[in-house]
């Protein structure tokens, strides 16, 4: 469970980095993006930011299945780009669930400005207390994207909340940042996050059958570059710092980007 502290260092984490990450990121785009590669090297980086993200669930929806008369639980949806993403790409109704206020207070005027026929809705709530209204709920799909790094300590209770809220043969869509070093929430590069094989073997262990597990650190490392290049735009020296030290991080295979799809038994 959340202490109050790790709450408050998770909101305060978004609260403090807001101005940076809208003008790095573009609104609302809190996640990392998907990319074409060549030989190894990313093609189309000029495709900014929120397009890359755009493509990231799309390709995450098309692993997970999501259709139309999918109902998908958002866990740490941040600002709702991605549930407004899938919900438009998709047709699909998506509940996001987040901590933050700000969070949320952006989420629902991006969605004030899409159609009205979008079926979406956002609560703030922690993930690990969701009250019944919201579990008894018959969800086809869980979907965590970079929401569980805030809270490694307790990788099997976020994946055990994942499965409680999913109906029989529901899918589990997970994207996160995995170890040895822990990438970004503090900036503390003394701690550590799972790997692959511990994502892979918690979601296991919680009753799931993996259906695909993919490394996307490549897309990890070619949104981090572009947002280098865009914080030596800005000549914003701590964050030149920042991301410099992640994409050694990143080549060095200190720190990288997992998917794992997965169907409850």
């Amino acid at each position: 469970m959340t202490t109050v502290e790790e709450i408050k260092a998770i909101v305060a984490h978004y609260d403090n980095h807001r101005e940076w990450h809208d003008l790095a990121r573009g609104n609302g785009n809190l996640g990392d993006g998907y990319y074409s590669f060549s030989k190894g090297e990313p093609t189309n980086l000029n495709i900014g930011f929120p397009e890359a993200c755009r493509r990231m669930t799309h390709y995450l929806g098309v692993l997970g299945q999501l259709a139309a008369d999918s109902v998908v639980l958002d866990l740490g949806c941040g600002e709702g780009t991605p549930a407004i993403n899938m919900a438009k790409q998709f047709g699909c109704e998506v509940v996001g669930v987040d901590l933050s206020t700000n969070n949320l207070k952006k989420a629902r005027s991006f969605l004030q400005e899409e159609s009205s026929t979008l079926k979406i809705e956002f609560h703030e709530e922690n993930f690990f207390n969701l009250p019944q209204s919201l579990m008894n709920r018959e969800y086809t799909h869980v979907w965590a994207q970079v929401s569980f790094f805030h809270t490694h300590a307790h990788l099997r209770k976020c994946i055990d909340v994942a499965a409680a809220a999913l109906k029989p043969g529901g899918t589990f869509i997970l994207v996160d940042y995995c170890g040895p070093r822990h990438p970004v929430f503090t900036r503390d590069t003394s701690k550590s996050a799972p790997d692959m094989d511990e994502y892979v073997k918690t979601v296991r262990e919680a009753g799931f059958k993996v259906l695909l597990q993919e490394d996307a650190s490549r897309h990890f490392l070619a949104g981090t570059t572009f947002l280098r290049k865009i914080a030596g735009e800005e000549k914003n020296n701590f964050e030149i710092n920042f991301y410099d030290g992640r994409i050694s991080s990143i080549k060095e295979g200190l720190i990288g980007m997992v998917i794992v799809i997965a169907q409850k038994q």
